[in-house]
């Protein structure tokens, strides 16, 4: 079965909100065996959406339609989904009741709710409703029939907080009953390889072969995928090319880095800090991404100027009049205090220079030093990355989990 899926929101087409829900239903079906064939993304205005569905219904069995089911001037999905089709609206008395609540769960001093506001109760005929337990919208899942063939129309409402879980827990069942898994994926993430240097090392693992491999690059590696017809080949496509890969390739299935280095560090006994200046947070704002790092995560410190590197990290002031805050004497000093001040066992540090201003001559915009411990090891590395702001602070916060990532992988478990 071809899949297309149709996102809507003139916020996407205008560049202030990331298209999250995309990625996550790519990903969500590509595991699931049934991968997208085709997206659009469409603005709100009705013409957008018809010529979208036009297409999508052209190429595609199932078609998923995410956002514009809410209940203002610009939620238009529903009518023109409707009026597109020729499906009637009808209201739904319990969904009537849902929205009503809704309404005045957050507007308890209302009145009345807003007629705009009850479109959310009204159901295309032979509609199955989809249940939204975090907003008043509800999703629907019609069988239809479009150009004298048999399609699938799906709709869902937009905002993240209300699609992801509906994902889940809605749309996911009902597609894995409605659709044969047509190609199984696995895949993994190879720390620190590029594409093309995997590809020479995997390509004659594809020969004669019924399985494809695609790749996909990452600050910290190169994701990499196994597409085939049974999951049996697909399997072991995977595990042919990790023993191939060595140690660097992680386990199949995990695609971040950060996992791995969480396992590590339980698995050793160790307890984790950060001193960030040029990355601003990010990696502790990535670690605290993960449920459950408590245990052993102690927090970070953002020192982005000499006096609190000074005062919280007890970087001598002689050492930073003499080889300056970007440096790999700083980045070491950084770490130390680190270990010190937040009684951790491994740590890492990062300083320098992310642009675009503050370059000099010696010490290029790029340039950044980064420190990792764990236990007793030590290491600090100098590095010169390419790019703008924030392609220099993604790069520092991929390369310095990687680093610990290394001295963790040197050390046994349970030290």
């Amino acid at each position: 079965m071809k899949i297309a899926v149709i996102n809507t929101g003139d916020e996407l087409l205008n560049g202030s909100t990331v298209n999250s829900n995309f990625t996550a239903l790519g990903q969500a079906l590509t595991a699931a065996g049934i991968p997208i064939e085709l997206g659009f993304v469409a603005g709100d205005r009705p013409q957008s959406l018809y010529e979208a569905l036009g297409d999508a219904l052209h190429r595609a069995d199932c078609v998923i339609v995410t956002g514009g089911l809410g209940g203002t001037r610009d939620d238009v999905t529903l009518e023109c989904v409707a009026r597109f089709f020729g499906w009637e609206l009808a209201e739904q008395p319990g969904l009537r009741r849902k929205v009503e609540q809704f309404w005045y769960s957050r507007h308890p001093n209302a009145t009345h709710v807003p007629t705009a506001v009850l479109r959310q109760a009204l159901v295309p005929s032979g509609a199955e409703i989809l249940e939204n337990d975090n907003g008043s919208a509800s999703g629907y899942f019609v069988r239809c029939r479009y150009d004298e063939l048999d399609r699938i129309v799906i709709l869902l409402p937009g905002p993240p907080r209300e699609f992801l879980p509906m994902l889940e827990k809605e749309l996911l069942p009902r597609l894995r009953s409605s659709c044969a898994a047509e190609q199984i994926t696995r895949g993994f993430l190879v720390v620190g390889h590029g594409e093309l240097q995997l590809q020479r090392m995997l390509e004659r693992l594809a020969v004669n072969d019924p399985f494809e491999i695609g790749f996909c690059a990452r600050p910290e590696g190169t994701r990499v995928f196994f597409r085939a017809a049974t999951a049996k080949i697909a399997d072991a496509a995977a595990a042919a090319a990790r023993e191939l890969i060595g140690i660097d390739a992680l386990d199949v299935g995990e695609l971040e880095l950060p996992p791995e280095i969480f396992r590590l560090l339980r698995r050793r006994n160790l307890s984790l800090g950060c001193a960030e200046s040029c990355t601003g947070g990010m990696i502790a704002a990535t670690i605290t991404d993960y449920p459950g790092v408590s245990a052993f995560f102690k927090g970070g410190v953002v020192v982005y100027s000499n006096e609190l590197k000074n005062k919280l990290l007890d970087v001598p002031e002689s050492l930073l009049a003499e080889h300056g805050a970007v440096s790999a004497e700083c980045a070491g000093a950084m770490l130390e205090g680190t270990l010190r001040n937040l009684n951790c066992n491994a740590a890492l540090s990062v300083t320098g220079i992310a642009g675009p201003d503050g370059g000099t001559a010696t010490k290029p915009v790029g340039l950044v030093f980064i420190g990792a411990a764990a236990g007793a090891e030590r290491m600090v590395r100098e590095f010169h990355f390419s790019g703008n702001r924030n392609a220099v602070r993604e790069q520092a916060r991929a390369h310095a989990f990687r680093m610990l990532r290394k001295l963790l992988l040197s050390l046994p478990a349970d030290q």
